[in-house]
């Protein structure tokens, strides 16, 4: 049988819905629904409201069984206090007698009164799958754009329930409903894992991690900005998904320090960042005037065929991007800087009189992009200082490694979808993708 989604796209009856870009609001305002996504091959995704995160569909038989997996006993008297769509079969044995005061008949059929349509079950029931525990389960599903049932009956019915049903949303939105399972692989090059980390101490670190291989001959590394040019004050910052999906890229992760709008001492100044950044789509650095300050830090370049380097003082040792050019003989992919350093050559270099009071001793998700032979990794560490943070990456012997944003800035994205975050847009991210 075809795929879903190109019977889906055949007669698509849904409309694309606006969002926010609060995922757990935008998970809430989606329970239950059924979702198109009609930028990419009209993917079709349940989101199940006992957990409000996506189910997908796949083909038709996928469909109904996943769908069916999810379904909740109901009987047939309760079934009947739930309206029925358009041209929706009634239930067997049973149905709703225009006379309200009318209660059977001779031919044994029982009749309810329409004044015992229930409206506070069909909305508890929103958005569920409910099977017909008293018949041979038959499936129904609750629209939560009307609360009334929908009769799934055998696969091809409900494809046709779907294809009418559905809501059209972008895959920059889809990326804020989260999926239902965690770790993921896009193909032998790449992948996502949440795992318990243990640091020397014994402390245990909760950690998100994307791991790309820098020898797939497809893959192409972005760094990108929301200016394109210099920027003291008043910057562009958008969300790490504009930034993944308008440079068509499969991860990303945000990027330097900044300041945030939504902190008073950034009043004129508002997304504006100290540290280099190379425009991957321009060619170009931004901030290229701080190269010059030993307050600069460490920067990181790939070059044209994904060779990493490491610039541990980038005033002294990269010092331009035409010095870089005439010594590896190389153009430059995408570089980035940011502070503290971490790791170095697998040791843990991070500065103490560095950091301030913040960073030293308050326990929040914490960032940071690392090293190690061919591998990239892409990580989050939870409820950490930078010091743990450096504790983790030592403990997963990583190479390289430098801080990034964290807090509220962190956000994390993999194969359609946010692994962590987003809590606010941010003005340069790091993104990969396929050529």
């Amino acid at each position: 049988m075809r795929h879903l989604h190109t019977i889906l796209l055949l007669c698509l009856l849904s409309v694309v819905l606006p969002l926010t870009t609060n995922a757990a609001s935008v998970a809430n305002r989606l329970s239950g629904r059924i979702l198109l996504d009609v930028e990419r091959h009209g993917e079709a995704w349940y989101v199940y409201p006992q957990d409000n995160k996506r189910y997908y569909l796949g083909r038709a038989e996928d469909a109904f069984e996943i769908m069916r997996s999810l379904g909740l006993g109901i009987t047939n008297k309760d079934l009947t206090k739930i309206s029925a769509g358009e041209n929706q079969p009634q239930v067997a044995g049973i149905k709703i007698e225009e006379d309200t005061t009318a209660t059977s008949t001779p031919g044994g059929v029982q009749l309810l009164p329409r004044e015992e349509l229930n409206s506070s079950l069909s909305e508890r029931l929103s958005g569920r799958i409910v099977l017909q525990v008293e018949g041979a389960g038959e499936a129904w599903y609750i629209n939560p754009a009307d609360n009334k049932r929908y009769y799934l009956g055998r696969p091809a019915d409900a494809y046709q329930i779907m294809r009418e049903l559905s809501l059209g949303i972008t895959k920059k939105d889809l990326a804020l409903v989260p999926k239902n399972f965690l770790n993921e692989s896009i193909d032998e090059y790449s992948s996502y894992e949440y795992k318990t980390i243990i640091v020397a101490n014994g402390q245990t670190f909760n950690v998100d991690v994307v791991t790309i291989d820098l020898r797939d001959p497809n893959l192409e590394i972005i760094t990108d900005t929301g200016n394109d040019d210099d920027c003291d004050g008043a910057c562009s910052a958008k969300s790490l998904a504009d930034f993944v999906e308008d440079n068509e890229g499969f991860a990303g992760i945000n990027g330097t320090y900044f300041c945030p709008p939504d902190y008073a001492a950034c009043a004129g100044k508002e997304n504006s960042y100290f540290y280099p950044v190379y425009n991957s789509r321009l060619k170009k650095f931004i901030n290229a005037d701080n190269f010059k300050y030993a307050t600069t830090g460490p920067l990181l370049v790939f070059d044209i065929n994904n060779k990493f380097y490491y610039f541990k003082d980038t005033h002294k040792a990269f010092i331009s991007e035409q010095n870089f050019k005439n010594t590896h003989f190389a153009g430059i992919q995408a570089a980035f800087g940011n502070k503290p350093r971490l790791i170095e050559d697998g040791w843990n270099y991070l500065i103490d009189w560095e950091l301030d009071d913040k960073q030293t001793n308050a326990k929040l998700a914490r960032n940071a992009f690392a090293v190690k032979d061919n591998f990239v990794y892409l990580v989050i560490v939870y409820s950490a200082t930078v010091p743990d943070l450096a504790d983790v990456l030592q403990a997963m012997d990583v190479t390289y490694a430098i801080n990034l944003d964290g807090g509220n800035s962190r956000a994390l994205y993999y194969n359609g979808v946010y692994k962590e975050g987003p809590n606010r847009d941010v003005p340069n991210a790091i993104v990969f993708r396929k050529k």
